[in-house]
């Protein structure tokens, strides 16, 4: 019986397809990581965060670090589809994005990160609310917990949904950001619960990498994300033996 592939096969196949391949894929995280690290805290390190000016202003330039990271979100979704693949692989991969439709990998994470912001809406007008009225604490606090977990939710199933933007991007370099998105959630319909799990089996790795003062993590996003392009893969393989 045709079936998908197991969380612990996409796994075991994520774990032969990186043998000798460490040597660059931690680099590459890691000249991520340092890039994102420094511009926010050059971008936020001199503002007071105690006013509301100061709040505006950080959240606003997360929001634009959002869009920067969509850019190397492409590259790394590139690099880890070769690995996957079997292809040959650089650290300079991880700005593939920067001179391959960047426009359009910005505009991906720009209306994935709306589509979540607007299930944190409630949250927004409690907390508004909360700042500028005599409202009673224990009543807000209720608020302010379901609203939260309103939004949770909400922006959890969004990611699941869009999850392989990225992926259909690459893949179909003709596609406009919005069929990208189109296409990622046609192909995520019945698989969402699938895609949670595999994301969720990582967390116990992610504790002990923490645990490790975070040097685990130099293996475990690695290892994680070649699993997240074979579940691409093994999820178009399927559509395309039953035609669908």
């Amino acid at each position: 019986m045709d079936r998908h592939a197991s969380s612990a096969e996409l796994k075991a196949k994520a774990k032969g397809q990186m043998l000798g391949k460490y040597g660059t894929l931690v680099p590459a995280f890691l000249v991520v990581e340092a890039i994102m690290v420094t511009i926010n805290f050059l971008a936020t390190f001199s503002l007071d965060t105690r006013a509301m000016a100061g709040l505006t202003i950080q959240f606003v330039i997360e929001c634009l670090l959002q869009l920067l990271a969509g850019i190397f979100i492409a590259g790394q979704t590139y690099m880890y589809l070769n690995v996957s693949c079997g292809g040959n692989i650089k650290i300079s991969d991880v700005f593939y994005g920067f001179t391959n439709h960047p426009d359009k990998a910005i505009l991906i994470q720009l209306l994935q990160l709306l589509l979540c912001l607007v299930f944190f809406i409630p949250l927004f007008i409690c907390l508004g609310v909360f700042a500028f009225t005599d409202s009673s604490l224990s009543v807000m606090l209720l608020l302010i917990s379901i609203t939260f977990c309103i939004g949770l939710v909400g922006s959890t199933i969004i990611s699941l949904q869009y999850s392989q933007s990225y992926f259909v991007m690459l893949d179909f370099p003709d596609f406009t950001a919005v069929q990208c998105l189109r296409y990622s959630r046609e192909i995520m319909k019945g698989n969402k619960a699938r895609r949670f799990y595999l994301g969720v089996s990582f967390i116990p790795l992610y504790l002990l990498g923490l645990l490790t003062c975070c040097i685990g993590l130099l293996f475990v996003t690695p290892y994680a994300n070649t699993t997240f392009s074979n579940f691409y893969l093994e999820l178009m393989s399927y559509r395309n033996r039953h035609n669908l």
